[in-house]
């Protein structure tokens, strides 16, 4: 670990966060190696095993990533990988590289509606036997399986019959209560939660010193990138389009997650904002965390969602 201590750091979260943007900006400071995704089926399959609860043995999954990093370390002086896919890894990549973390998040409804327009849960799931983990099934991409996780058994059926967007909510509000629980288990210096709707320069700067990043990147520079964000999708749904289904299943699955992360959920207080809202930024310190989660959290097991798949 202290060959590691110091040079490694994560962005994870649920996707559709920020995640790809955040690598992008720390792409262009002097030191920094900066990957977003490295490896999509590595890590997709051990999120996959962690979330089943698989007994696969982590050594795989870490060898791969120790040789990316030892890789990043010979030109570089900070290794960094934002990925969605390693949001359940947490605590192993911690173990092994005293890892620092980045969970981003962002507004619900906008996750929700960008994985819509990426067709999510699409498709349906086929998943017979339940005390099994589900077998594979052949979408786009071999990753897509993996990552896109499903409830644990007893919560499937509740799920199959909801709304997309209902499926989708669970989804933002499991991925971000399981990194909450997994960060809680860490000493608090090693992390930090970061809202994407409020990304400015100067928030930036307290992140990229809580990575222990020299300063390089100016501001002129970094507004002009948070006018270029990658896999900005036009033409994507809003609250606005919601029926009312979709809105009570949204609203019932995002709450536990959205008042611990201090995020309005009722459809009704929500403005149909477009992904194309200007991005600024906002830290919370773990200690301000813990003060507005108010207890420790512990793995919430999956709430409702459907067998829409895809």
């Amino acid at each position: 670990m202290s060959d590691f201590s110091g040079k490694v750091a994560f962005a994870i979260g649920t996707g559709r966060c920020g995640t790809q943007f955040l690598s992008k900006v720390l792409h262009h400071e002097r030191g920094v190696a900066s990957t977003h995704e490295r490896n999509p089926l590595n890590e997709s399959f051990h999120r996959y095993c962690q979330w089943y609860r698989l007994p696969v043995d982590h050594e795989g999954f870490l060898q791969t990533k120790e040789r990316e990093i030892q890789k990043d370390l010979q030109t570089h002086q900070f290794s960094f990988e934002a990925s969605a896919f390693l949001s359940l890894s947490v605590q192993e990549l911690f173990e092994r590289f005293d890892a620092r973390f980045i969970s981003m998040v962002r507004r619900p409804d906008q996750v929700v509606n960008s994985f819509w327009s990426k067709n999510w849960y699409a498709e349906t799931a086929v998943w017979q036997d339940k005390i099994k983990a589900p077998g594979y099934q052949d979408l786009a991409k071999e990753h897509h399986f993996f990552s896109r996780l499903l409830p644990r058994a007893g919560e499937f059926a509740q799920w199959e019959g909801m709304s997309r967007v209902g499926k989708l909510a669970w989804f933002w509000n499991t991925v971000n209560l399981e990194i909450l629980a997994q960060l809680q288990k860490l000493p608090q210096e090693q992390w930090r939660i970061f809202k994407l709707e409020e990304l400015n320069y100067q928030t930036y700067q307290t992140l990229r010193d809580f990575l222990g990043i020299k300063p390089g990147l100016s501001e002129g520079s970094y507004k002009a990138m948070t006018q270029e964000r990658p896999n900005r999708r036009r033409h994507i749904l809003t609250v606005a389009d919601w029926s009312d289904d979709q809105i009570a299943d949204f609203e019932s699955q995002v709450k536990p997650a959205a008042e611990q992360l201090g995020y309005e959920y009722q459809v009704h207080h929500l403005s149909p904002v477009s992904e194309q809202t200007t991005q600024k930024h906002i830290l919370l310190r773990p200690k301000k965390m813990l003060q507005i989660i108010g207890k420790k959290l512990v793995p919430q097991a999956i709430t409702k969602d459907s067998a829409k798949y895809g």
